[in-house]
Parts: structure tokens; C-alpha cells; sequence
């Protein structure tokens, strides 16, 4: 039983990376192009490992878009850059994007792209009032090509994304505290 359980996560986690990707357009209150604005909508700035997927869902009809998928992760936040979240412990981090109801494609928004296990990322979130936090935008999530802290500090993504935070473009919306906050 318990090959067979190894052998459906392996298969389904292979055919997930070789499925082909929908990109649906989005509604932006945001020019999500410019990472002033989209680091000025977050509520937080962090770099962090994706330690795992843990599950995708489907809106339900008083969601926005009952067609596009929801994707869950645990991650583990290496380094606060806006905002203070717990740090080296796991949490939960949601997207909106993962694998279709039909399970034959990933929807993603434009410009969007999914999270890969293992890898790190500068990611801006947003805090939602049940207190979970959400990825903030399509392009808030940067994949970053390090392997340790010292990288990633000496990276110049990093260095950028402390350049945008102090030029941040405000935008005035509902702000709220995630559950995840030292």
C-alpha cells in the first residue's frame, strides 16, 4: 500500500510540472509591472523557502472567479523585508493559481508562474481578515537563483526589492494583521 501511495505522489507530482499552463487575465488595481506599486500594496516583503505544496482548491460561486484554482504552501520565511513575519518556522502561504477542477491544466494568472518546492523567492503578500496571508500580485513572487542567506543578501534581487520598499507606492486599501507576525 505504501508503494503505492509513493508511486500516485510521484506520478501526480510529475504530470502536474508537464501539464500545460492556462494564463486567465486579471483585474489589477495595480500596474503589476511596477514592483514600487506591487511592494506598495503588500503588507509584507520576505524571502522565503517553499518548503512544500499542501493543497489546491476551487473556488467556490460567491468567489470572485469560480474557475481559477487556489495553490497552499508551507514556507519557511529566511528574512523580513517589509513587516515582520515569523521567521524559520513553517507557515502557510496561499496563491491564487495551481492545477484546474479538471485537473488537465495549471491556471495561473498573466504574468504569474507556480512556486517550486525547495527553491527560495522574494515573495509580497497581502494579510487577509481571517488573518492568513496571500500572495499580492502576479508578479510578487521572484524566484531567486540562491542556495544560502549570504546569497541572498548579496543578491541583487534583494538589493532591489530594499530599493522599491523605501520608493513603495502606497495604495490605500483595507489593511489587515496576518495570524503569522512575530
Amino acid at each position: 500500500m505504501l508503494c503505492m501511495s509513493l508511486f500516485a505522489t510521484q506520478f501526480l507530482m510529475k504530470s502536474q510540472k508537464e501539464l500545460p499552463i492556462q494564463y486567465v487575465s486579471g483585474m489589477n488595481v495595480i500596474n503589476i509591472k511596477n514592483l514600487k506599486e506591487v511592494v506598495g500594496f503588500g503588507d509584507y516583503v520576505f524571502v522565503a523557502r517553499i518548503d512544500e505544496e499542501i493543497k489546491n482548491v476551487h473556488s467556490s460561486a460567491e468567489d470572485l472567479d469560480p474557475g481559477i484554482p487556489m495553490t497552499t504552501y508551507s514556507i519557511t520565511v529566511i528574512d523580513n523585508l517589509k513587516g515582520k513575519t515569523k521567521k524559520n518556522t513553517p507557515i502557510k502561504f496561499s496563491k491564487i493559481g495551481g492545477i484546474s477542477s479538471s485537473s488537465n491544466m495549471v491556471t495561473l494568472l498573466e504574468g504569474d508562474t507556480m512556486l517550486e518546492e525547495d527553491k527560495y523567492y522574494i515573495i509580497v503578500a497581502a494579510g487577509n481578515n481571517d488573518g492568513s496571508i496571500i500572495q499580492a500580485a502576479a508578479t510578487a513572487a521572484i524566484k531567486l537563483d540562491a542556495t544560502s542567506k549570504e546569497e541572498i543578501v548579496s543578491s541583487q534581487a534583494y538589493k532591489d526589492y530594499k530599493k522599491y520598499i523605501k520608493e513603495e507606492v502606497k495604495y490605500q486599501r483595507p489593511r489587515y494583521k496576518s495570524m503569522y507576525e512575530e
